[in-house]
């Protein structure tokens, strides 16, 4: 999940990008460089759509579409009423069709203003549709295994109820709320499935004192778009801990799901975390964490494509501010999953890379892709590597291939897969949560993409 930087940006802060080096998978595209806070997503092996924002309180949203190589006109969207400084941050596709969240500080003269959440979806057929939240921070963007629904959850600041939108092409918009939970409330992260039911990960708990924490629970609840009714599924209760939902999705059922637990260690500054992964039915899902905790968890993200097969990735954090990355891949006819780390460890410097420094995307079918950025401490470059892979339904990654580029240090990553390719956007903060309106972008067709695309939309 990513989280809006509200701090003004003057022109002085752009900078130019280093020259990547040459990938060592020559399948992505070369690097195109693009301006005004853009997010790029495939759309198809030669369609990208460039999401980005200008006008003149940086609220005005726009859509360039480039095929095959060629830049057609940008043009207006909308322009989000009582807002500056937006920010795409999330983007999600399938079949074509796009979803997108944009946040965007109100404009309300305060030095930290509320934010206000923008939710996009584009299909060939409609066009543009959005709703604007009038208060909110996306908490999860997730399309339906076969590109039915969209769902956008959104977790609020100020004690308001979780909002659950979700948009069928058919049907329209949809909206749910959820209250909050307990005195110190809790977030949420949602996923739907092909008949718009939904699947949602709450979890809370607060640390009333350095190192001790109180009030810790998680719950999955499940919505039946035929009965109208939420239903609880599953609780587990943390008393001395905190659980921190990341992401969960849903095919067939089932649904993988990664959160972060916390725990008292009672020292001061003396924080601890572990992943926690969950995979089955809603009801009864199997869990795993290591066995050892870290200083800090971040950067978790999950998915699970129409086999049933999951993947999940988290960063750790060590005493000496090292940063590992991990993957783990988990079948469902396994009671524990796989787990390897995704390369050297680096530093952690705070002043520089505030987060997005890990993406994982994965389509239906199984096709994805993991970047993560890497830079030892005072180095003025950084190491991207975008991990493209074939997941099987049997949770073994086929065909891994690596791509790498070298960026500035404080580089940040996001991709995107779909049925037909994958993207990466890469961006830069050029200071502690400053963003440069530089980005570059690349895509990768899959191999065999039109083959796959249309037997996927001859199964739905």
């Amino acid at each position: 999940m990513r989280r809006l930087s509200y701090v003004l940006l003057v022109a002085a802060m752009v900078s130019t990008l280093v020259t990547p080096t040459a990938a060592v998978a020559a399948d992505w595209t070369p690097l195109r460089e693009v301006g005004d806070h853009a997010l790029a997503v495939a759309l198809d092996n030669e369609t990208v759509a460039l999401i980005s924002i200008g006008g003149p309180d940086e609220a005005t949203i726009h859509d360039q579409r480039v095929v095959a190589g060629s830049e057609g006109p940008r043009t207006e969207v909308m322009t989000v009423e009582g807002a500056e400084d937006c920010r795409p941050v999330e983007a999600v596709t399938s079949l074509g069709n796009l979803a997108v969240a944009v946040e965007c500080r109100q404009t309300t003269g305060f030095e930290d203003p509320p934010t206000r959440l923008v939710e996009l979806v584009w299909t060939g057929d409609d066009g543009w549709v959005w709703r604007v939240q009038s208060e909110g921070a996306l908490a999860s963007l997730d399309y339906s295994p076969q590109g039915q629904y969209v769902l956008f959850a959104t977790n609020s600041r100020y004690g308001r109820p979780h909002h659950l939108t979700s948009y069928h092409a058919d049907l329209g918009w949809r909206d749910l709320r959820r209250p909050e939970l307990g005195l110190g409330g809790d977030d949420l992260v949602a996923a739907v499935d092909d008949s718009g039911n939904v699947v949602t990960l709450r979890g809370s708990g607060f640390e009333d004192e350095p190192g001790y924490w109180f009030g810790g629970r998680m719950r999955i609840e499940t919505y039946s778009d035929a009965r109208g009714r939420w239903t609880v599924r599953h609780r587990l209760a943390d008393p001395d801990g905190g659980i921190a939902p990341g992401r969960i999705d849903v095919a067939d059922g089932r649904i993988v799901a990664a959160a972060v637990q916390s725990r008292s260690t009672g020292k001061l500054d003396g924080r601890a975390e572990r992943v926690l992964l969950l995979s089955g039915t809603p009801r009864d899902p199997r869990s795993w964490s290591p066995s050892r905790w870290s200083r800090d968890v971040r950067e978790v993200s999950a998915g699970i494509t129409q086999a049933s097969a999951g993947v999940a990735t988290w960063l750790t954090v060590g005493d000496r501010r090292s940063v590992r990355p991990w993957l783990a891949t988990w079948a469902p006819t396994r009671r524990q999953p796989s787990v390897t780390r995704l390369g050297g460890a680096s530093a952690l410097d705070e002043s520089v890379v505030p987060g997005d420094t890990l993406d994982l995307s994965v389509a239906a079918d199984g096709h994805g892709v993991v970047a993560r950025t890497a830079q030892q401490r005072g180095a003025e470059t950084a190491t991207v590597t975008a991990t493209s892979f074939d997941l099987g339904a049997r949770g073994r990654l086929r065909e891994p291939s690596d791509a790498v580029w070298t960026q500035p240090a404080g580089t940040t990553v996001a991709v995107t897969a779909g049925t037909d390719a994958a993207s990466i956007t890469i961006g830069r903060m050029t200071s502690y949560f400053l963003a440069s309106p530089l980005v570059q972008y690349a895509v990768l067709p899959w191999a065999g993409a039109r083959g796959r695309l249309s037997a996927v939309r001859g199964s739905g």
